[in-house]
């Protein structure tokens, strides 16, 4: 640094190759820099200049010592031994020509002003962004990021030049260019920008966005965008609609994918083993995916071998499962698909894996007035009458089971011919009336609890043999006036005498009747 003043006149008055005066350009090397500003040693100039930070043309955080940058001399103060520079004013001068009308450049706005905006571009000169060209919200607070301009006017007025740009004109420029650029089927990315039920909003640059419809999203109907994807996602499609006097465009992400019905048959031949995603169930079927936009329907009919089922119980959605594709219909978009016969006919070694007198755990399946339908292994089903559900007497089918109850059954008959199996609960446990028989006589005192009213009289359970004992209305002693529900209470413990016992074989139900002991 020149610090001496008689040192420093010298050299401005010497007329030497090293002569300086203000207005000078010249590039130097960074030696200093400080919280205000820096110093630039002028390589072959005898001289530093000082450059203060609100000329420079970044933050001065972005300067490191030994940098080289180009400055303009503003100032030399011969008193103090200094010279000071610009490098704004050196860019400024080197860009000012080239910023000619209808040629993009970048800027930042600084601030609004009277029917507009100051514009600083190339961060060096100001310009004017009248309002209607700005494509701004007056009432709003404007943008501070950069951004391209397009020069409409550069002119000198004495020693001031005057800049106009317009932000609307860059755009319509960029706008046009893309519209001239791209054809219809031209594969394009951009990023999402919107999310609507009815499809996406896509920016395929800063001035073009197009609409991605739901419908050329997937091929898949069901396909839920709304879940997919998310705002920032990049994205690809084919240009679908093109509107040059609109200026709108759409794309279409499914179709960068074959449509996946153009080679069903060849994808998914007939008779072949296929796997899918339970994706619906019907009352009459469940549906599968078997590939994107491609579903196949699996009837009820081929679902059981053996009447009808919840098919609930079969699979649930979300579950992969095998199926056999039994039918294509390309131009219905259709195809018929089995499940039964992928996990086979259980009919055609039922021999080997039922016999009769075994025992089996089952579930009910359902509920009928004359018994109870199960559902056992390998998806085969057998009947229970109503005489087999219980060793005691059944009114109401409903008061012993309910559908889904978990149950034994014994195997009574296997019918493969007619594809019927006959089946007992009670007979899983031995009949209490033969123990009745060998423990008790008439005269004996039993306890019980009520179960319920019959006829003339109630029904007890009798306590430790699990059968039922009836108690005639007439074996009660009631007050006159006084009804049978007043003295023996559901639930209620009661003790009686054996009146009778009935037992004939070891197959049969027995019966009991007592009288009542207060």
């Amino acid at each position: 640094m020149v610090g001496d003043k008689s040192e420093f006149e010298k050299l401005l008055s010497e007329e030497t190759e090293f002569q300086i005066k203000k207005g000078d350009i010249i590039q130097g090397e960074i030696i200093s820099i400080s919280s205000d500003g820096l110093f630039v040693s002028a390589e072959g100039k005898p001289f530093d200049v000082y450059v203060g930070k609100d000329y420079l043309l970044n933050n001065i955080k972005e300067y490191k010592l030994g940098n080289e940058i180009t400055v303009k001399l503003l100032k030399i103060n011969e008193a103090e031994g200094q010279a000071f520079g610009s490098e704004k004013a050196a860019k400024r001068d080197s860009i000012i020509d080239e910023i000619t009308e209808g040629k993009v450049v970048k800027g930042k706005i600084k601030q609004k002003v009277e029917k507009g905006y100051i514009v600083e571009l190339e961060n060096v000169i100001d310009a004017f962004l009248p309002g209607s060209l700005s494509m701004l919200n007056p009432r709003s607070d404007f943008p501070r990021e950069e951004m391209d301009f397009l020069v409409l006017k550069n002119e000198k007025r004495r020693k001031r030049t005057n800049i106009v740009v317009s932000r609307k004109g860059v755009i319509e420029k960029y706008v046009d260019e893309f519209f001239s650029n791209h054809q219809l089927n031209m594969i394009v990315e951009g990023i999402i920008s919107g999310i609507k039920e009815f499809g996406l909003f896509v920016t395929l640059n800063p001035y073009v966005t197009a609409l991605a419809p739901k419908s050329e999203l997937s091929w898949d109907k069901k396909f839920d965008h709304t879940k997919e994807y998310k705002i920032g996602d990049k994205i690809k499609g084919v240009i679908i609609k093109l509107d040059k006097e609109n200026k709108k465009v759409s794309i279409s992400v499914k179709r960068l994918k074959d449509d996946p019905w153009e080679n069903i048959e060849k994808k998914f031949p007939i008779d072949s083993i296929v796997t899918g995603e339970v994706v619906d169930i019907f009352p009459f079927g469940f549906a599968i995916r078997l590939d994107e936009g491609v579903e196949g329907l699996v009837h009820e009919s081929e679902i059981f071998w053996t009447g009808k089922g919840r098919i609930e119980d079969v699979v649930k959605i979300g579950d992969l499962v095998k199926v056999k594709i039994l039918d294509v219909d390309k131009d219905k978009k259709k195809i018929t698909l089995s499940y039964k016969q992928v996990i086979g006919d259980p009919w055609e070694n039922v021999d080997e894996t039922i016999k009769e007198g075994d025992i089996i755990e089952s579930q009910v399946e359902k509920l009928l007035p004359n018994g109870i339908i199960v559902k056992l292994n390998n998806n085969l089903t057998g009947f229970s009458h109503v005489s087999e559900l219980s060793w005691n007497f059944v009114d109401n089918v409903e008061d012993l089971f309910k559908e889904g109850d978990k149950v034994k059954v014994k195997v009574l008959h296997v019918d493969k011919e007619n594809r019927k199996i006959k089946l007992s609960v009670k007979q899983t446990k031995d009949n209490p009336w033969k123990k009745v028989s060998n423990e008790l006589k008439t005269g004996d005192k039993i306890k019980g609890k009520v179960l319920k009213y019959v006829g003339k009289g109630a029904v007890i359970l009798v306590d430790d043999y699990e059968v039922e004992a009836f108690i005639p209305k007439s074996k009660i002693e009631l007050n006159e006036g006084e009804n049978i529900e007043n003295v023996l209470k559901i639930g209620s413990a009661v003790e009686g005498e054996i009146l009778s016992i009935e037992f004939e074989n070891e197959e049969q139900k027995g019966s009991m009747v007592i009288s009542l002991i207060k």
